[in-house]
């Protein structure tokens, strides 16, 4: 399959991005099909071997730096870099930390093509990786509902349920929820479902995965392993990564007022067991990031068997297949 494809990265202060970069161009089959768009936040003291000066030479590649102080967030960074979307054919946003298996584009495409599906959506949370390059690939993951937080937002899940290769499903699997860190599909999502500035980090997956459906695209989780994220814990491998949660004391203000947008969003403002205290400024310019007319919320609802309001989950959801009954 021909066709560009957008790769939009927001990177905070992350030592291994020119790495992801330097991967996934070794790694394509057709490296000059590629366009990079990148937000990349950095502090003044930070190495310059995390900034663009170790990145890869590739001619489609566009970078906006911002200082790390100025930064307003995961979801504000990505905005940033999906600005820089030029009309490609498709769009593919993932994490600054991610390997990718060998002709990953060749193979996304084809993914993407056995959808069957021009409104069709490829996300999963991928399987992890450990420095430098060895891929967790003997599972095959796909997304499930988790649970509703104390801030009653819906958290996802990754559930290994095909053993690879011998499971290997023969299609993409049909699902409802969409990864931050790993989300494809055709370019015409950047203008239809444009990633919402004022929303800070945590609800960012379940309102793109109802914005996305109701406007009328259908999300799948692949049914191959193309990409691998790196997995944090700062327990476990004494990880000290900066993140903008750590680096800015305000950041629980633009969080508060992310959740009461999400909330508007999805109609369930009152579920929170935190006090939100809304105000009107919270949804400022909410429409221009709102739901679709294609479908209805009560139908992703019950294609879900997820209820926003009274805060209930599926078995099925819970299990990641849908439709859910």
């Amino acid at each position: 399959m021909t066709g560009t494809i957008f790769v939009q990265i927001a990177a905070y202060r992350d030592p291994d991005l020119p790495a992801t970069l330097h991967n996934l161009l070794e790694q394509a089959a057709h490296p000059e099909r590629l366009r990079f768009g990148i937000c990349l936040q950095l502090a003044e003291n930070d190495p310059k071997a995390w900034s663009a000066s170790a990145f890869p030479d590739h001619s489609h590649q566009q970078v906006k730096l911002v200082a790390a102080t100025d930064s307003r967030g995961a979801c504000w960074a990505r905005r940033q870099a999906q600005t820089l979307y030029d009309g490609e054919d498709y769009i593919l946003q993932i994490d600054s930390h991610m390997r990718a298996v060998k002709h990953w584009d060749d193979l996304l495409l084809r993914t993407w093509t056995d959808c069957n599906d021009s409104r069709a959506v490829l996300s999963v949370y991928p399987n992890g990786f450990k420095q430098p390059c060895q891929l967790q690939t003997n599972t095959l993951p796909v997304m499930a509902a988790k649970a509703f937080d104390n801030y009653g937002i819906l958290k996802f899940q990754g559930i290994s349920r095909y053993k690879m290769p011998d499971q290997q499903p023969p299609k993409p699997l049909k699902n409802a929820f969409v990864a931050g860190g790993f989300l494809f599909g055709p370019g015409s999502i950047v203008q239809d479902v444009p990633y919402d500035p004022d929303l800070y980090f945590y609800g960012e997956e379940i309102s793109m995965s109802a914005r996305l459906w109701t406007h009328g695209y259908n999300i799948f989780c692949p049914n191959r392993l193309l990409l691998f994220h790196l997995y944090k814990s700062a327990s476990a491998d004494g990880d000290t990564s900066a993140t903008h949660w750590s680096d800015h004391q305000d950041w629980f203000q633009l969080n508060r007022r992310s959740l009461v947008r999400v909330h508007t969003l999805l109609g369930s403002l009152s579920t929170s067991q935190v006090q939100l205290n809304p105000v009107p400024d919270d949804i400022e310019g909410l429409d221009n990031f709102g739901l679709g007319r294609a479908r209805r919320l009560e139908d992703y609802e019950e294609l879900t068997g997820i209820s926003f309001k009274d805060q209930t989950i599926s078995q099925d959801a819970s299990a990641g297949r849908f439709p859910a009954s």
